[in-house]
């Protein structure tokens, strides 16, 4: 197959700007900067160029000589985009004579990726120039502003999600640039291409290949920089189409420029917290890739859906009025309805957001916006958890689980054996220790209406999950606003937690649509906030507080008790202090202290974090049980009603926790 030719860089001086081009397959691909000079290195070529390359089925023939250490990354690369996307995509090849360490010769040349080495230039040294990908964006500023990096240099590429020939938009984005640069004492590198034209990088999606466009900025900086940091994109997982990851990023660096993937797996909305409030951020933020308004310099659209999930996360925070760049917030929930729906990958995105303080207006517009999206969210029967829940450690199946025994005191429902509390590695209760809650639903299609809430919630589904695939429940996420949800249905399970009663009216409203589907409504373990005397088939309460607001409530152990986990890493921090900062907030709360569900919303990533900490002081009752999945010293703190101290009394207790009735006490007891 004819190779992908790219020419020796070429330097030039064109009325003020400094010019880097080569001939790619017969078109000239150029780039040019008014800022700095830049550098024919023929890394930049090879690293914007090689997904494209190998999304044709073509072999990279370049004519420049590259470094040793950029042609033997070169390899790992190519394997880890093979892995991802193009299995019969070829395999890099040294020109012969200079076969690098890390080469795998390939057949034949036609499936060779042609570059000629030179030897590795002296390495960068640690003090080296840093520069940051900035384009605007959440992730960017919030690298920029807390990720504690010394920054020398802020580079934006004009070509790449801003067309060149949009001189109102480039313009606008090459003077936010500035601005930025300016007010935190960075220089700016506002670099111009015409990459995305070439029909090779026309034809390859965006989303798999902008990673190496991005290490090529560097690598054309030259000598002006050594380290190139990349933000993560804060969705808390690795997303299967995504290019730009921990493991292929540094990939693209070579022995004078390094390549780091910054800020994950920080989740988007814990960067947004922690950025709203500055007011550079306020009056630059710039997150729209659609760019739909026609007045000059207007950056964010405010209705496409990447700038609605912004604009409802800051306005979680109470700060969206601040926001020039979103009309201070004006028709957010005409902008939700207006949308038509939203796909999987952000669909849990605004189910947290539902927990963290929206307005009323918002949060009954992206009610109605997953009700829409529901069939395009729904998990077909034979769901897999998403990858990184696939990481755990392996469940062995349960041949026989314990039968059901009635328990003392006159409740119907299991209780805390001291059999079950003996659970397999990395799991705090055995599997057993939940069949009376899953025996009745083996051989009905069940479907799961997922509860509003955070990550702690989000903790419960996994267990869930892993207890369903244990006991060979057949089941799919369905909503309960879906007209045809009784199709192919035997009953509804509806998510375990802690929002029965009409605390929390979203959940409440859930469960009425449920009933109304005319299906049987299993709830799994969950607290009672209120009495909700609605006839249920079977009510399942996790603590035995619940049981005198639902007295025909059957106890059973909160899901996450059950969570199969991974080995923990070692703490490196000696004690973390994390409240809530909501309603269920049970008494005063230091200043230092942080709610952890505003930090993450990947389940796996919060397991971790309660990890770090050899000693946890906490009223987020998820938080202290990820704590305990990790062997650590937690002391959970009551929250304003029965729950957490209902929940230690019943189970927490028994698996080594302690309890607090404050923060103060439980200071004390340690000072003691």
């Amino acid at each position: 197959m004819k190779p992908v030719d790219v020419t020796v860089p070429q330097v030039a001086d064109r009325r003020g700007r400094h010019r880097v081009s080569a001939v790619v397959d017969g078109r000239r691909v150029w780039f040019e900067s008014a800022d700095v000079p830049l550098a024919a290195a023929s890394e930049a070529l090879g690293a914007a160029l090689l997904v494209p390359a190998l999304h044709a089925g073509r072999p990279l023939r370049l004519a420049g000589p590259v470094c040793d250490a950029w042609a033997a990354n070169l390899g790992r690369l190519t394997d880890e985009f093979r892995r991802l996307w193009y299995p019969a995509a070829p395999r890099p090849l040294a020109v012969p004579g200079h076969v690098a360490a890390g080469f795998q010769p390939a057949e034949s040349a036609r499936h060779a990726t042609h570059i000629s080495r030179v030897p590795n230039p002296r390495p960068h040294p640690s003090t080296s120039p840093t520069a940051l990908c900035f384009s605007g964006g959440v992730d960017a500023f919030h690298t920029l502003l807390t990720g504690g990096h010394r920054i020398d240099t802020l580079v934006y590429v004009v070509g790449y999600d801003v067309p060149h020939r949009d001189r109102h938009r480039a313009g606008a984005m090459t003077a936010l640039l500035r601005d930025v640069a300016a007010e935190t004492g960075c220089e700016s590198a506002a670099i111009v291409t015409n990459l995305r034209r070439h029909p090779l990088v026309k034809a390859t999606p965006w989303l798999r290949a902008f990673s190496g466009p991005l290490a090529a900025a560097g690598h054309l900086l030259g000598p002006a920089v050594g380290r190139m940091l990349v933000s993560s994109d804060g969705l808390g997982f690795e997303h299967p189409e995504v290019g730009a990851r921990p493991s292929t990023d540094p990939l693209h660096g070579s022995a004078t420029l390094a390549i780091e993937h910054v800020g994950h797996p920080i989740p988007r909305l814990a960067k947004i917290t922690a950025i709203a409030g500055e007011r550079l951020v306020q009056r630059h933020l710039r997150v729209c890739w659609r760019n739909r308004r026609s007045s000059r310099g207007q950056l964010n659209c405010g209705r496409c859906e990447k700038c609605i999930r912004t604009m409802l996360a800051i306005d979680a925070g109470g700060l969206l009025g601040k926001f020039a760049g979103f009309d201070h917030g004006r028709g957010l929930a005409a902008a939700i309805d207006a949308l038509p729906e939203v796909d999987g990958v952000v669909e849990l995105f605004y189910r947290d957001l539902l927990g963290h303080g929206l307005s009323s207006s918002a949060a009954a517009a992206v009610r109605r916006l997953l009700d829409r999206s529901a069939p395009a969210t729904q998990v077909a029967v034979g769901f897999q958890p998403a990858e990184s829940a696939l990481h755990a450690t392996h469940i062995p199946r349960v041949t026989n689980p314990r039968p059901h025994q009635a328990p003392p005191h006159g409740a119907a429902g299991f209780q805390p054996a001291e059999s079950a509390l003996h659970a397999t590695p990395h799991r705090l209760l055995s599997p057993a220790a939940f069949a009376h809650v899953c025996n009745p639903l083996v051989g009905h299609r069940v479907g799961y209406v997922r509860p509003e809430g955070n990550v702690g919630d989000h903790l419960i589904e996994v267990a869930m999950i892993q207890l369903f695939a244990e006991y060979g429940i057949r089941w799919r996420l369905v909503s309960p606003a879906d007209r045809r949800i009784a199709e192919g249905l035997d009953l509804l399970v509806f998510g375990g937690g802690g929002n029965m009663g009409t605390r929390y009216p979203g959940n409440h409203a859930l469960r009425t649509e449920a009933l109304a589907t005319g299906l049987p409504v299993v709830i799994l373990p969950q607290s009672f906030t209120s009495p909700e005397e609605r006839s249920f088939a079977t009510v399942f309460v996790r603590e035995r507080g619940s049981l005198a607001l639902r007295p025909d409530g059957i106890l059973a152990p909160d899901l996450a008790l059950g969570l199969a986990t991974a080995e923990p890493p070692r703490p490196s921090h000696e004690l973390g202090v994390y409240l809530r900062r909501d309603q269920e907030r049970g008494g005063r709360k230091p200043f230092f202290a942080r709610d952890p569900v505003r930090l993450f919303r990947d389940p796996f990533a919060y397991l971790a974090f309660a990890a770090r900490h050899r000693r946890i002081v906490t009223d987020r009752l998820h938080f202290a049980v990820a704590g305990l999945h990790a062997g650590r010293d937690v002391t959970l703190v009551a929250n304003d009603y029965h729950k957490n101290r209902s929940m230690h009394e019943t189970w927490l207790a028994d698996l080594g926790c302690r309890f607090a009735a404050t923060a103060a006490e439980a200071f004390g007891r340690r000072a003691a």
